[in-house]
Order: structure tokens, then C-alpha cells, then sequence
């Protein structure tokens, strides 16, 4: 059996500097909190735990003199509470999100009404909430726009791992609905090739694998894209969710990687499938 992997996978460059940035941090000190899971990897997590990098829910928790602000950022207000707790804060927003915060605060000062495509609870999209004042909106689909006022102008960003389909599908539907309105696509590029990669992948194998905690946005995504290509998607954890008999009859067998999914993660899934020994049908 043929194992291929993406072109591009795993570890994003704003998740692998803010692991590193945490990292660095502990150095001296017994134990650095992050302000929620510095990645939406369980597996990577708990590695980060046994180090000594360790999440809080909430700033009462915080142990020690140092604070990670995790790569999907937080709000001003945030940084404000820290900064009155005389708290070391090491600032880990990814610059990609660091941008979408900055377009925010402009298209509010230049009286545009903040519309973000994404997920309402996830905390990227919390923060940038926490950067502008007055309303905002967050959707998900482009039937979503039905629900916006008509007496708005519309400034338009994306949660930077959504689908970029999507959002450009939503984009679509607002110069359908407004005629004055802007727009900045801010879907990363780290997000873009991953997608682009996974999509290419699953054109080329029977079956493909996507690892990632499952509570990861981006790798929910790139799953949705396989299975969209490749009926035989799977999205994994770790190695030993891999069963044998998903493979019966497959040949070649793909791995992608959501951005939030670290390297040693996937060489164990890859060096699993090696060992399995291909079964051609079911009933030989």
C-alpha cells in the first residue's frame, strides 16, 4: 500500500512560534500559563502540560509571573487586566491574526459595521470582537447575510481558517445585497495551501487520513475538503484510531495535517500505515 502525504501539513508557522514563544518563556520558571489551550491538539497539549505550560480558563487561575497569549490572540481588555496584575505577558498572537485585528479597528473607524465569516464562539474571532466598539455580526453561510440589516455598511474579514470557498461564497452575497460595503480576505495563507494541498491529495488516493485534535477548526476543514473529493476520509487523533479494515481494498492511502497538528503526531500515524499489510477484498 502506497502511503502519500500532503504537500504541505501539520504545524503552521503562528502555531509553531507560539509553542516555541512558550517554550522560551519557561525557561527559569517552574511553570507559564497560556490563556486557554495554546493548540487545539489534545495530544500536544498534554506534552506542553508535562513541561510545565500549563492553561487557565480565566485570569484568576494563573499561576506564576508569566502569561502566553495563545496565537489566536485576545482582547485589549485582556492585555489590560494583565498588564494591572503586573504579569509578564508574552504576546503569541499570530501576525495573520494581529492583521485582521488592525482591519477591524479601520473598517470601524471608517464607519463600516464589522462583519466577520466564522465561527462565533471560536477565540480568534472573540478577540478581534474585543477590538472594535459598537455592533458587529458573525456568519457562517452565505445564507447567513438574509439575517444582516439593510441599513449597514458592511466590512467584511474572515475568521483566518475558514473555508475560503465560503467566505468567498458569502462575498458573493453581500455585493448581491449591499452597494456599499468593504471587503479584505484574511483567510491566512498557511490555511489556503493546506486546503489547496488536502483538496489535490484526496484527488489521488482511495482512502486519506486527517489528523487533528477534533475540536480544531482548520482541520475539521481540511476533512470536510477530502471527504468532499474522496468518500473514504477519516479524521484521527492519533495512530491507534487507524483501523485495518478501512483500508480493504485501497491502494494508495493519503495523510494531511491540520495546522494545529504537530510533526511527531503524524510520523506515528504514517509509520502505522506502513505497518499494515494490504487486504485487496474484503473476501479473498
Amino acid at each position: 500500500m502506497e502511503i502519500l502525504r500532503a504537500e504541505v501539513l501539520g504545524f503552521c508557522f503562528g502555531v509553531r512560534r507560539a509553542i516555541e514563544l512558550a517554550e522560551a518563556a519557561l525557561c527559569g520558571e517552574k511553570v507559564v500559563n497560556t490563556l486557554g489551550p495554546l493548540v487545539h491538539n489534545p495530544q500536544e497539549i498534554s506534552r506542553l502540560n508535562a513541561e510545565g505550560i500549563r492553561a487557565v480558563n480565566s485570569l484568576d487561575e494563573l499561576e506564576g509571573e508569566t502569561a502566553v497569549i495563545r496565537a489566536h490572540g485576545a482582547r485589549l481588555e485582556t492585555f489590560a487586566q494583565l498588564r494591572a496584575r503586573a504579569v509578564r505577558i508574552v504576546d503569541a498572537t499570530c501576525p495573520f491574526v494581529t492583521k485582521s485585528q488592525g482591519i477591524a479597528q479601520t473598517f470601524a473607524l471608517q464607519g463600516y459595521t464589522l462583519v466577520i465569516v466564522g465561527h462565533p464562539d471560536h477565540p480568534e474571532v472573540q478577540g478581534i470582537l474585543g477590538y472594535i466598539r459598537g455592533g458587529a455580526y458573525v456568519i457562517a453561510h452565505p445564507e447567513d447575510v438574509a439575517g444582516l440589516p439593510d441599513d449597514i455598511r458592511p466590512g467584511v474579514i474572515a475568521q483566518t481558517t475558514v473555508n475560503e470557498q465560503t467566505f468567498l461564497e458569502v462575498i458573493d452575497t453581500i455585493a448581491a445585497r449591499y452597494t456599499d460595503f468593504a471587503v479584505q480576505n484574511t483567510v491566512c495563507s498557511a490555511t489556503r495551501e493546506r486546503q489547496d494541498a488536502a483538496r489535490q491529495l484526496a484527488t489521488q488516493v482511495d482512502a486519506v487520513y486527517v489528523v487533528g485534535g477534533r475540536h480544531s477548526s482548520n482541520t475539521n476543514r481540511l476533512a470536510e475538503i477530502c471527504g468532499s473529493v474522496c468518500p473514504k476520509t477519516f479524521l484521527i487523533e492519533t495512530a491507534e484510531e487507524i483501523d485495518p479494515a478501512d483500508l480493504i481494498g485501497v491502494d494508495r492511502v493519503g495523510v494531511t495535517a491540520g495546522a494545529s497538528t504537530p510533526d511527531w503526531l503524524i510520523a506515528q500515524v504514517t509509520e502505522r500505515l506502513r505497518k499494515i499489510e494490504p487486504v485487496r477484498t474484503a473476501n479473498p
